[in-house]
């Protein structure tokens, strides 16, 4: 069998393999209203179907999610450094909310390293805010608990803090520059190298550095999904950002525990509907 035949063949594999994921798992975002796109990045929805148990792997993309599982109390689901498996049973509907990277500290009230690879119940995390979000779980039906949770989120956001801006600078000069040092991060800003990783940790959850590989990681996600004519790995590296395919191969590693080629036929960046993978430069008089 010549080459052009066994790709063929997988090619099919993957048509079928993709066709079963969207069967088990119908997963879907939404855009933020108006007056929350300053916090929150989308909605997003999933239901589960089939007959058995399906293991969802999620996978690091620096944000914190609020998630109503079916008409248990809602959880926060913090930034992860590594990927997990969350299983969910036959018939199951999730309604989720997620936040930009670094602005969750404004909105919970308390620094995101404190959610690091962790999720909590929301009542343990918004004691005081905790009765504001009863109502979606009276609802029945996605969109009408979509709207009690706007709803929510209007009255907590109309109290929350302002965003660290130097930090909300710092994101935005590391999405702009895929090979820049943190170094070269912090003489930008003006702050010292100490003080910008203590801020960047309380905003995003983790350091700089950290933030930067798992943003380049969706990026790659992002850029592997596009309709596109079939790209090299190493073409696919070296538009994502990383120095080489060998680097890719390690941080998707890392990230998802598994190599590009089981990965990138099934995985979908979280991150499409920010302005992250933008290239404009930021304000050089900024902050």
């Amino acid at each position: 069998m010549d080459g052009e035949s066994i790709q063929s063949i997988q090619e099919s594999y993957d048509r079928i393999e993709a066709h079963q994921r969207a069967v088990l798992s119908d997963y879907r975002e939404f855009p933020i209203p108006a007056h929350l796109a300053d916090y929150f990045l989308c909605f997003w929805t999933q239901v589960i179907g089939g007959s058995r148990e399906y293991a969802h792997r999620v996978l690091p993309d620096a944000c914190v999610d609020i998630v109503f599982i079916n008409d248990g109390p809602p959880l926060v689901v913090g930034p992860w450094t590594a990927p997990f498996v969350a299983r969910f049973t036959a018939g199951t509907r999730i309604l989720g909310a997620r936040l930009h990277p670094g602005k969750a500290p404004g909105v919970l009230g308390m620094p995101a390293t404190e959610l690091l690879n962790r999720s909590a119940p929301l009542s343990d995390v918004w004691r005081i805010n905790r009765a504001r979000f009863a109502p979606v779980l009276d609802r029945i039906g996605f969109t009408s608990r979509r709207s009690a949770l706007v709803e929510a989120l209007s009255h907590v956001t109309a109290l929350a803090a302002p965003p660290d801006r130097v930090i909300v600078g710092g994101i935005r000069w590391l999405a702009c520059h895929p090979h820049g040092r943190v170094e070269q991060l912090s003489r930008w800003i003006g702050i010292s190298h100490r003080q910008l990783q203590r801020r960047f940790s309380a905003a995003v959850g983790y350091a700089p550095k950290v933030f930067q590989s798992v943003l380049r990681f969706q990026r790659l996600l992002n850029i592997a999904s596009r309709p596109r004519a079939q790209q090299s790995f190493a073409d696919l590296a070296a538009v994502a950002g990383y120095a080489d395919q060998a680097h890719m191969t390690r941080e998707v590693r890392r990230f998802s525990n598994c190599t590009p080629t089981v990965l990138l036929r099934s995985a979908e960046c979280t991150l499409c509907m920010s302005d992250l993978f933008k290239t404009d430069e930021p304000d050089p008089n900024y902050p």
